[in-house]
């Protein structure tokens, strides 16, 4: 239940992260030659590590933190303090609270795997 919901949060703060980019293309042309191409890649890699996340990768989760505190952290905070727009300042923020409480939840409280119980195949007397 918890990777679900990490999942879920994970895919909205990836599409948080894309209203920009989408913006952009349709306001800018010059943004399509020259950005366009760096921000699906670094969507398609995000992609990727929520795509390990779900499936419980130990490896995803340290992707994650990594992506998370060397990339994303400085860029949103250099973003932070010259931001003009309200709006643009509201979304980053809502992305930092998004990805915290999803790296409280990957690595602060533990993991609950669910068991299926398999009937038993054998007759009684068997």
């Amino acid at each position: 239940m918890k990777l679900k919901l990490t999942t879920q949060l994970l895919l909205i703060d990836l599409a948080l992260q894309l209203l920009p980019v989408g913006y952009f293309v349709f306001t800018t042309p010059s943004f399509v030659e020259n950005g366009l191409n760096a921000a699906l890649i670094h969507s398609a890699f995000y992609l990727f590590i929520i795509w390990k996340i779900s499936g419980g990768s130990n490896l995803a989760r340290f992707l994650f933190l990594g992506y998370t505190v060397i990339i994303f952290m400085p860029l949103s905070l250099r973003f932070l303090m010259v931001m003009d727009s309200v709006g643009m300042g509201v979304l980053v923020l809502i992305q930092l609270a998004i990805r915290a409480y999803c790296l409280y939840q990957l690595f602060f409280t533990p993991t609950k795997l669910a068991f299926r119980k398999v009937k038993d195949t054998n007759p009684p007397g068997f």
